[in-house]
């Protein structure tokens, strides 16, 4: 049995191994030019003792400018591998039995079918942990100064660095198996494992997340220059955390109009100097309201993101083996 899953399947890790040598060369060779910067520059120490000065605001403008948006784009390729991955390798687990032929061999063999298929899915499935969390490692390490500047909350560091990525592709690859079962055709799963994979993933990311765990609140001096979030440059020491919202309130806590807003707008653009605009804000009583998850939630969050799609991915493939079972062809 495990011999013969391996015939069937030496191709796919074939590619999964090229594909984490590939990623390791390409991502190893930019990452150690940006961890160079990251010492030279003196970044840490920036970060560790403050960013206001003019000499930290100058060397951070400089590193983001030169490493962020390349950062960005090379992850941003990458976002779309958890689903391909894991469609493309669950769909052909059944798809490919079924356009073939060889199920009709396997499954009048001694092993009963439900045995072969969970025998499948633990092999296959174990070459998904491995390789995903070789790619997890690898994105993890080439982002490490961008993460001590922007923070890990930023979409292409969350979503490819800890545990979610392994969540992710365990996930589509569930749903791929149970599309080729029902579908018995690769090509057609493969879509429609990938188009469910993108109907439950994106909601997580932009609206289920940020709701994992209550926001925390600081009321901050408006005068002042205060950037948390991921992507901004810091301003002051400490983690950079995920900013869900920034509005202006008054003594009482009330967030202000927009009248007021682009009344104080208006006079803030009479005064000549940051010091008497400074003043005329303190004056007015106003304070920052940032709601954010802060830094140090990564992980708590990274286990429940990981949580969920395993969970989801578990119930999947029970679905797939108990229909399997049912099933009289």
């Amino acid at each position: 049995m495990i011999w013969l899953t391996w015939r069937q399947h030496r191709a796919q890790a074939f590619v999964g191994a090229v594909l984490v040598a590939l990623t390791a060369v390409v991502f190893l060779s930019y990452g150690q030019s940006m961890r160079g910067a990251y010492t030279q520059d003196g970044i840490g120490g920036c970060l560790a003792h403050g960013t206001g000065g003019d000499h930290c605001q100058s060397v951070l403008t400089v590193f983001m400018g030169r490493f962020n948006g390349v950062t960005n784009h090379l992850l941003t390729w990458f976002s779309p591998l958890p689903g391909l991955i894991g469609a493309i390798v669950g769909a052909s687990l059944l798809g490919r039995e079924y356009e073939q032929g060889t199920w009709r061999l396997a499954w009048t063999q001694a092993v009963p079918r439900t045995r072969w298929l969970t025998a499948k899915l633990s092999l296959v499935g174990f070459g998904i942990l491995v390789t995903t969390m070789a790619l997890s490692a690898i994105f993890a390490w080439f982002r490490s100064p961008m993460d001590q500047v922007s923070g890990r909350f930023a979409p292409g560091a969350f979503d490819l660095e800890g545990l979610s990525l392994t969540g992710y592709t365990l996930f589509a690859f569930a749903l791929g198996v149970l599309a080729g079962l029902l579908l018995r055709r690769t090509v057609p799963a493969i879509v429609s494992a990938f188009a469910a994979f993108l109907a439950v993933r994106l909601p997580a990311e932009y609206w289920l997340r940020q709701r994992y765990q209550s926001p925390a609140i600081r009321l901050l001096d408006p005068a002042g220059d205060h950037t948390m979030g991921p992507g901004s440059i810091p301003t002051s020491s400490g983690p950079r955390s995920w900013v869900l919202s920034q509005d202006l309130v008054d003594r009482t806590g009330h967030a202000i109009s927009s009248a007021q807003q682009e009344e104080i707008a208006r006079k803030l653009g009479t005064f000549s100097n940051p010091a008497a605009s400074d003043a005329y804000l303190r004056g007015l009583g106003l304070r920052l309201r940032v709601v954010y998850q802060p830094a140090g939630r990564f992980w708590h969050f990274q286990i429940i993101e990981a949580s969920l799609f395993v969970g989801l991915a578990a119930a999947l493939l029970a679905i797939a083996i108990w229909r399997l079972h049912r099933r009289g062809d």
